[in-house]
């Protein structure tokens, strides 16, 4: 009896482990709803560009659909903090307040991981 119940306690934090790694080590499930409060879908990250191309007219294009204080804001953080890809790649980026900050991510897709662990993307945005 007592195997058993630790085999399942195992079973359960790693499915909790699994669960909680977010978009770094998987992508999130394609819905075929948008986004609440928006239209747009959720994304996964397998769009994501490679950091080193050149972002170029996407980008600027994305950031085009922000108001002036917003993308000034937006082109200040320059990065998601959850993927390191610049704002704009997947699309317009989204604003969240997290721990009294303004933050930028790249996709809805970030947002949880970002929620989850704020203190480890918070900091990335301190050291850039």
């Amino acid at each position: 009896m007592r195997k058993a119940t630790f085999a399942v306690r195992a079973i359960v934090i790693m499915l909790l482990a699994w669960v909680s790694t977010g978009c770094e080590t998987s992508p999130p499930p394609q819905p075929t709803d948008a986004v609440p409060g928006t239209e747009a879908p959720l994304m996964d990250h397998a769009e994501h560009q490679d950091p080193a191309e050149d972002p170029g007219d996407e980008v600027q294009a994305a950031l085009a659909g922000l108001s002036p204080e917003d993308r000034q804001s937006a082109e200040h953080q320059r990065i998601c903090p959850v993927t390191d890809q610049p704002l704009g790649s997947m699309g317009e980026p989204i604003k969240l307040e997290v721990e009294g900050r303004e933050v930028w991510i790249c996709c809805a897709g970030c947002e949880g991981p970002l929620q989850n662990d704020p203190e480890q993307y918070l900091a990335k945005l301190n050291d850039g």
